[in-house]
């Protein structure tokens, strides 16, 4: 967890010295305390050791979460899962090991695809740079979105969505790890926290099942199941019908 202990003291900790004001403008605070502005990802990856910083924190939460993750559902059925916006490949790394039959694939910026490489090196996950806004999606029966939806707004997750329903066959999945709030959205409080940390330092928050299943259900989506992981990071499963 040290890629995430530093990140949150060298970035995290300064962003939530203006939590007040990102509470008042619903935006987050990325021009107020560093003085940035542009995409989100041109901020996380504004050095060479901010970009490795931030990568490695997710790395870390992904070696505890991701197993689970794919654990959470039966995925036998799909040929070969692309990981959108994967990272260091540690889902994709954990899909090769539960499912060995399953072809593995990470999407993502190519500067993060260059970093991917020294966790990768020496697996049979591919690993493809584009931007998932941008280009088009590699194909797949199964496509994963790890800590990805949360980062953007409703409106963005709905092209999101659309784009990767529109890629899969039918029958084809959407493999979803986000940290899921109650229905009621009376918690869990960490679940909270964490979304009061993305109002600060991206487009988006955290969601409930109910809120995600009606942005897949708009994008086409029919069938969704969620499952609690008991990790940072919980598990919904969408299908094409």
């Amino acid at each position: 967890m040290t890629g995430y202990i530093d990140y949150s003291n060298t970035v995290l900790w300064k962003l939530w010295a203006n939590l007040e004001d990102g509470v008042r403008e619903g935006t987050h605070r990325w021009k107020q305390t560093f003085g940035l502005e542009g995409g989100l990802f041109s901020h996380f990856y504004r050095t060479e050791e901010a970009k490795r910083e931030f990568l490695l924190g997710m790395h870390g939460f992904g070696l505890i979460s991701s197993p689970a993750v794919v654990s959470a559902f039966d995925l036998t059925r799909f040929a070969r899962l692309v990981d959108v916006g994967g990272g260091t490949g540690h889902l994709a790394l954990a899909a090769s090991e539960q499912y060995p039959q399953m072809a593995s694939a990470v999407f993502d910026l190519p500067e993060a695809i260059e970093f991917a490489r020294e966790f990768t090196a020496g697996s049979a996950v591919e690993l493809i740079g584009g931007d998932f806004f941008q280009d088009p999606l590699p194909p797949a029966d199964l496509y994963a979105v790890g800590r990805i939806l949360h980062d953007w707004s409703d409106e963005k997750i709905r092209l999101l969505a659309r784009k990767i329903y529109e890629a899969l066959p039918v029958g084809g999945g959407l493999l979803i790890a986000e940290k899921l709030l109650t229905d009621d959205l009376t918690g869990p409080v960490h679940g909270h926290m964490q979304s009061l940390n993305m109002l600060l330092c991206t487009e988006g928050r955290e969601r409930s099942f109910s809120q995600y299943a009606q942005l897949l259900e708009e994008a086409g989506f029919a069938q969704m199941e969620g499952r609690l992981t008991g990790t940072p990071l919980d598990a919904l499963l969408a299908i094409k019908a």
